[in-house]
């Protein structure tokens, strides 16, 4: 049951083809908004499948990876919506703030996960964007917890 709401919602199983197992960031408010939408209005056409263009809430899962930043070489946070690739990053300030604790998750084997909103998409706005639910409190915790594997 579990694998099937997961799947429904977008969200990976418990753990990816990459070996990560998931831990989800989100507590239910869509709030925390992406930048960099422009460079990915393909992937998030793609999210969508038209279901935004008809006036459907579309939710999909999202991940949330460490990455360095190829322009500032700094560190960033980069946010792939399942089955449609990266869609976005975080802002640099709050990628300061929270990458290096997404790179100790996943040092530990671990995968940040929570849902994201597509919003756009209409012919008042056609560019897409996406903003997740996303609560850095949990990833204070979860980046210093020991991980079960």
């Amino acid at each position: 049951m579990l694998a099937w709401l997961r799947n429904a919602l977008g969200m990976s199983s418990d753990s990816g083809q990459d070996g990560l197992s998931a831990v989800n960031l989100g507590h239910g408010g869509f709030n925390f908004e992406v930048v960099g939408e422009q460079s990915y209005q393909s992937h998030l056409r793609k999210a969508s499948r038209g279901r935004v263009e008809r006036g459907e809430r579309i939710v999909v899962g999202c991940r949330l990876r460490y990455e360095i930043n190829s322009h500032t070489h700094g560190p960033a946070v980069r946010v792939e919506a399942h089955g449609a690739g990266t869609v976005g990053h975080f802002p640099s300030e709050q990628a300061s703030l929270y990458a290096a604790a997404f790179y100790e998750l996943e040092r530990s084997g671990r995968i940040a996960e929570c849902q994201g909103v597509v919003v756009g998409g209409q012919p008042d706005k056609p560019s897409f964007g996406i903003w997740l639910d996303f609560k850095p409190q949990l990833l204070s915790s979860e980046a210093h917890a020991p991980s079960d594997g």
